[in-house]
């Protein structure tokens, strides 16, 4: 049988050096700091923090002369007074819950939590047993966690660190106490051997942070501010976080985002990461944490889109760009030549015309899933969170281009409100603020390296600024007869040929406008059980406009 490794120091004369210190001294600091090596030592030894290790050292001391003791012979033997002694309150249930210490309540029976004033306190006998030995302690079994549980823990006591003023080297103490309590957890004896305890515990809080609150990225600064307590070192870790000098890249378990403001860096897990902590909840959670406004593109219905022949071969051309090889070489080829990586794209003309429906067609063909954003949740109706928000739309952006397999595509649909030419002279709030978000998306796109479709109805209104940011501006115009005739006869196919021609012919409609009147003729089949005839679809396209014309008259865009 392997015999245990005594302690390399004196752990029944640390604990006296400290007791002496303490008796009638009333917690003075002055004392404190005089016996702050021996405390250090007994932190590490008890896995404690300096506080704890103090008044584990009074009992086991006052122990030797009383078989049990209460708050009174505390009290009396540091020399305080009661309320002086409220905060040991929480030490004392540590101690308690790390099984260093048990109660007897009345003499009724032993109980985990005390009722402080009215409790008594001893040392368990197999605790002082080690500790006369010279022993370490081997603590009562912790109940095994599961890895949730583990990052649950884990950031509550960097939470404890925070609020309950503990040094950044007692956090270390406590975690990497919950690391040795969970050894079993494998991921947490590999990453040991890698990292140092301080990136341990940041990789436990981003990968909390994440699982716990649906795919929220880290802010740096907090993260570091709640593990760190000397300002310099949190200047450092910053930092070195910021510029990816921290082996958390190096070993692929960390990424880097853009925060709201310029000088903002958020950190997040990597697939990598999520993988190794995970297993196969990993998946799990990378698909329910991408963004709510991520469409998938194995969800996109494929579609027949009718274009005239300039139109056709435009979006033809712009999807084989987009077609991932031909992307990748493109990208590298624009690196080469010190070109803009990134591929913005405007589709504009009429409404009805197809523009939304091209960029999810492309999208579907491309394999490529889509983050569409929504225009009127960046006009925020506070002053100056539209500016946060719009840029948050690229924050978001970049996080999603790790969540999937292949670069999305951000969708701005009907952008109109942040495309059109800016007011030069207006100096109202709301003019400066539609300004202020231009500018915004001005910047990102200079330095966008993904892909960009925005659709909008403005024919002549874009702002100059915008023209030379979009790669590709392709015209939605209405449809020609022959693509109308199409249209329609795709969409009912009982419909005659000559019926069909004569409505291409007739009605200078949208084919979104050709759409709603399809739906009304369906609307009509189901409720009368027979086909409408000629006269009542022609009446069907004469209500669609809401302007009226003669009879025989054309109707629309002229």
């Amino acid at each position: 049988m392997k015999k245990t490794k005594k302690v390399n120091f004196d752990v029944v004369q640390t604990i006296v050096t400290i007791a002496k210190g303490l008796e009638n001294a009333k917690l003075a600091k002055k004392v404190i700091d005089e016996i702050q090596k021996p405390l250090d030592m007994m932190s590490l030894y008890l896995n404690t923090t300096k506080e704890q290790s103090l008044l584990f050292s009074v009992i086991f001391a006052l122990q030797a002369r009383i078989n049990i003791i209460d708050l009174r012979d505390i009290i009396n033997f540091l020399d305080i007074s009661y309320i002086d002694s409220l905060p040991l309150k929480a030490d004392i249930d540590t101690l308690l819950e790390k099984n260093l210490i048990e109660i007897e309540e009345d003499g009724k029976g032993k109980f985990r939590k005390s009722k402080y004033g009215k409790s008594s306190f001893s040392i368990p006998d197999e605790i002082s047993d080690q500790i006369y030995a010279n022993l370490p302690i081997i603590q009562k079994a912790q109940m095994p966690l599961d890895i949730y549980g583990f990052l649950k823990d884990s950031s509550s006591l960097v939470e404890k660190r925070k609020y309950e003023n503990l040094t950044t080297l007692e956090l270390f103490i406590m975690v990497e106490g919950l690391e040795t309590s969970q050894n079993h957890i494998s991921p947490i004896s590999d990453i040991k051997s890698k990292l140092a305890i301080a990136d341990r515990i940041i990789l436990y809080e981003i990968l909390y942070n994440y699982i716990s609150y649906y795919a929220q990225t880290s802010a740096i600064e907090p993260t570091i501010n709640d593990i760190f307590d000397i300002p310099r070192e949190r200047r450092i870790k910053v930092r070195q976080l910021a510029e990816k000098a921290n082996p958390l890249f190096e070993l692929e378990l960390a990424d880097l985002t853009k925060g709201y403001m310029a000088n903002d860096f958020n950190l997040m897990p990597t697939k990598k990461a999520l993988d190794c902590f995970l297993g196969e909840d990993a998946d799990l959670f990378y698909s329910q944490q991408k963004s709510k406004n991520i469409i998938s593109n194995e969800r996109i219905e494929q579609k027949d889109l009718f274009f005239n022949i300039v139109l056709h071969d435009e979006v033809d051309f712009l999807t084989k760009s987009l077609m991932n090889e031909n992307f990748v070489n493109l990208q590298a080829r624009m690196t080469h030549l010190s070109l803009s990586k990134g591929i913005a794209v405007i589709f504009h003309g009429a409404s009805g015309t197809g523009k939304t429906e091209t960029a999810y067609q492309i999208a579907r063909r491309t394999g490529r899933d889509i983050l569409k954003v929504d225009i009127s949740q960046t006009k925020s109706m506070w002053f100056g969170e539209s500016e946060k928000l719009i840029k948050k739309v690229f924050v978001d952006y970049e996080r999603t281009c790790k969540q999937c397999h292949l670069k999305p595509i951000l969708l701005f649909n009907e952008a109109d409100a942040i495309l059109g030419k800016r007011q030069e002279n207006n100096r109202s709030n709301v003019s400066q603020t539609e300004n202020a978000i231009q500018n915004i998306l001005l910047e990102e796109m200079e330095r966008f390296e993904g892909i960009m479709i925005a659709t909008t109805n403005l024919q002549g209104n874009l702002d100059s600024a915008f023209e030379r940011r979009f790669l590709f501006k392709i015209e939605f115009s209405l449809p020609s007869i022959e693509a109308k005739t199409k249209i329609w006869t795709s969409k009912l196919s009982w419909l005659s040929d000559d019926l069909a021609i004569q409505l291409a012919k007739d009605y200078s409609f949208s084919g979104g406008e050709i759409d709603n009147i399809i739906r009304k003729i369906t609307i009509k089949e189901i409720l009368s059980g027979c086909r409408p005839d000629k006269t009542e679809i022609l009446q069907l396209c004469q209500s669609e406009k809401l302007m009226s014309s003669n009879k025989g008259n054309k109707i629309g865009y002229f």
